[in-house]
């Protein structure tokens, strides 16, 4: 039974979790938001670009 325990676990090529290049946000939408945000097709895209549009603004891009 030794030799079935030696062979479990440990590290292995192209195991573990695979880098990213996005990073997930979650944040509390008060009732204006959320009822804007229902009514978009695709929130994650909607919030990308309102951000960005609204650092262009500010000049912080």
């Amino acid at each position: 039974m030794e030799n079935f325990a030696k062979k479990r676990g440990g590290r292995r090529p192209g195991a573990g979790r695979k880098k990213s290049t996005v990073k997930r946000y979650g944040f509390n939408a008060p009732a204006p938001v959320h009822a804007v945000l229902q009514q978009v097709d695709s929130i994650t895209d909607f919030i990308c670009e309102a951000v960005l549009k609204h650092g262009q603004d500010k000049g912080l891009c």
